[in-house]
């Protein structure tokens, strides 16, 4: 009976140890893409979003995306540059031989293409940098308001490149 005994109690305690031996560990890669002196963000200080949904009304066409952003920068006295890297477009996923749908893409009362067009800081940012430039609307729309004919998942890419002006405002 001690034999037994004894041997249970070291199989009780060698149970212990090794539930106390377990564990786990998560790595959790933290990155940041940091441009010191230029950033684009939604209006609340959160990133843009890295998709937006546009709801298709049948008759009508494409009902706009929208969210509102701010610009921040740390050198009010340059101006701002703002351009589209490319012409954007939905494409049919589904349906690859579908007519595209050209988009149109404003900030503010800005129209964006693919040529720069200069924000005027003075006009952009009443108050402290810190509070980054006047509530800007980022929309993307349907250039031409009208019926889509081919069903299916349409994507597209709309590149947004702000830079700032290597010269001082006057």
């Amino acid at each position: 009976m001690l034999k037994y005994a004894s041997i249970t109690a070291a199989t009780a305690a060698a149970a212990l140890m090794s539930m106390s031996a377990h564990a786990v560990q998560k790595d959790i890669t933290v990155t940041a893409n940091i441009d010191t002196t230029l950033e684009m963000l939604s209006a609340d200080g959160s990133a843009l979003p890295a998709t937006m949904q546009m709801q298709y009304l049948p008759g009508t066409g494409l009902q706009a995306a929208v969210v509102n952003a701010k610009i921040f920068t740390n050198d009010k006295a340059k101006d701002l540059q703002i351009r589209l890297a490319a012409e954007p477009s939905l494409k049919n996923q589904t349906s690859p031989g579908a007519k595209e749908i050209p988009l149109t893409v404003s900030l503010g009362d800005t129209a964006l293409s693919t040529t720069a067009v200069t924000l005027k800081t003075a006009e952009l940012f009443p108050g402290e940098l810190a509070q980054g430039s006047n509530v800007l609307p980022l929309s993307i729309s349907q250039k031409a308001a009208e019926a889509v004919t081919a069903s299916g998942s349409y994507q597209g890419l709309v590149s947004v490149i702000l830079t700032q002006s290597a010269a001082s405002a006057p």
